[in-house]
């Protein structure tokens, strides 16, 4: 099988990073397109690799795309995509040129960055020694407390992300965000699809957002392929 990692545009890479089984990948050019290929990968022996074998694999599939995207914009494919064959891969590349090509267009310069913020609230707990009616008031008072709160942590979020985006040139840079709200705590997760020459300058405006919102924790992580941005 042909193990295929990315799609990028030509030319090619001159780096050679070892693939999976340890040997250099290759690049297969198909017009304007390039694949970032392992060629003889036994995709059955790789899906029956006990759990840690097969984690230490994904992990060098993804460090790989990262890798490779240090040096340019690509499209990451996922874990385990292979085509039966060289003639397969370059009919795919054919079959699907103008879709590829309009996204590593509409991509390039671009990163994808997950932005996590954690919000610190003060405990609010109802009395021990209330009793009866005052018991289940001083209950009712503590849940509005923690509705109101997660409201007004919404609405945060909306408000950071509408500041990334009012420091971005709209006629120039468009901005994409996948809000992902991890369940059951005050934990929210942001994928950013932004402009690569722009966050540094982005990070150091919202400082003064963070300031004035001193109950959040917020980190990013370094560039990533555009995972979640695909087409």
């Amino acid at each position: 099988m042909i193990y295929t990692f990315a799609i990028l545009l030509a030319p090619a890479p001159e780096d050679l990073p070892l693939g999976l089984t340890g040997k250099p990948i290759q690049y297969l050019q198909s017009d304007r397109l390039i694949a970032a290929i392992e060629p003889d990968v036994d995709i059955e022996a790789l899906k029956l690799l006990p759990e840690q074998s097969l984690m230490q694999a994904i992990v060098h599939h993804d460090r790989l795309i990262c890798d490779l995207f240090n040096d340019r914009t690509l499209l990451p494919l996922r874990f385990g995509t292979a085509f039966v064959s060289i003639e397969a891969l370059e009919t795919y590349l054919e079959a699907e040129s103008e879709k590829l090509f309009a996204s590593l267009e509409r991509l390039d310069g671009y990163a994808e960055f997950l932005i996590t913020g954690s919000a610190i609230a003060s405990k609010v707990e109802a009395a021990a020694n209330l009793k009866g009616k005052d018991y289940l008031l001083a209950k009712r008072s503590q849940y509005l407390q923690q509705e109101q709160w997660r409201s007004q942590l919404q609405e945060e979020v909306i408000t950071y992300r509408q500041v990334i985006t009012d420091n971005l040139n709209s006629e120039i840079y468009k901005p994409e965000f996948q809000h992902v709200e991890t369940q059951g705590s005050e934990d929210v997760r942001v994928y950013a699809l932004l402009p690569r020459s722009q966050v540094e300058q982005l990070q150091i405006t919202l400082r003064s957002w963070e300031a004035e919102h001193s109950h959040w924790q917020i980190a990013w992580s370094q560039a990533l392929p555009p995972y979640h941005f695909l087409n």
